[in-house]
């Protein structure tokens, strides 16, 4: 597979409805959402896809003009219109779907476990921060727990992009390493809940309390 070494503005037009896409589509930070000749027709996700995706420019083709570099598409994500989701309401646990990122496959199998000892039966699993954002775009969890230290993408950018397109889903970063500079940086994110490493059935129960809270002040 040619690798992508550039990055075009998709042409809005190109992204139709049930139609097969023409060309991936990558975040700006190089996050692939979607794949040519993948059918769609969700209207948030296409959304996304018009206005905040771009086409990947592979080395093997002749780069158009308004091509540019992923470094600078990457500059420009915060500048971008935000696209939201419409918010959905949160059931209880028994009901809801959490997604779980952690490149350390001991640590994801271990909160996977206590979650269903806790009774969310109903789990998304991520072995590193892209495939957490990509599998957030698909399927749209209630929960989501996200290891901080995780390479490339980490957990502070994934809660990133998750509140950019979700502001009321309810996010956990998790970290063996929970510094000051984490925790105000995911403040100002919207962060809800932190659980510190080692994880213990007892501090995810009192993390779990607080999505429930959030269930009562909503009704």
């Amino acid at each position: 597979m040619a690798l992508i070494h550039l990055l075009a503005p998709v042409t809005a037009a190109d992204i139709v409805a049930g139609e097969p896409l023409p060309y991936h589509l990558y975040l700006a930070n190089g996050v692939q959402l979607a794949a040519r000749g993948q059918n769609l027709t969700d209207p948030e996700q296409l959304e996304v896809l018009r206005r905040q995706c771009w086409r990947g420019v592979t080395t093997e083709e002749q780069p158009p003009a308004d091509a540019i570099s992923l470094e600078d598409a990457a500059s420009r994500m915060d500048q971008q219109a935000p696209v939201r989701f419409q918010p959905q309401p949160r059931p209880g646990l028994s009901e809801a779907v959490a997604l779980v990122a952690d490149d350390m496959s001991l640590s994801l199998k271990l909160l996977v476990r206590l979650l269903r000892e806790q009774g969310v039966n109903r789990i998304l699993a991520a072995e590193n921060g892209r495939q957490a954002v990509v599998q957030f775009f698909r399927q749209r969890p209630h929960l989501v727990f996200l290891d901080i230290d995780m390479p490339g993408l980490d957990g502070i950018d994934v809660l990133k992009q998750v509140k950019f397109w979700s502001p009321d889903t309810f996010v956990c970063l998790v970290s063996g390493n929970a510094t000051m500079v984490n925790v105000k940086v995911a403040k100002t994110y919207g962060v809800d809940a932190f659980l510190v490493k080692p994880i213990s059935g007892l501090n995810l129960q009192r993390v779990l309390t607080l999505y429930a809270a959030s269930l009562d002040a909503a009704t």
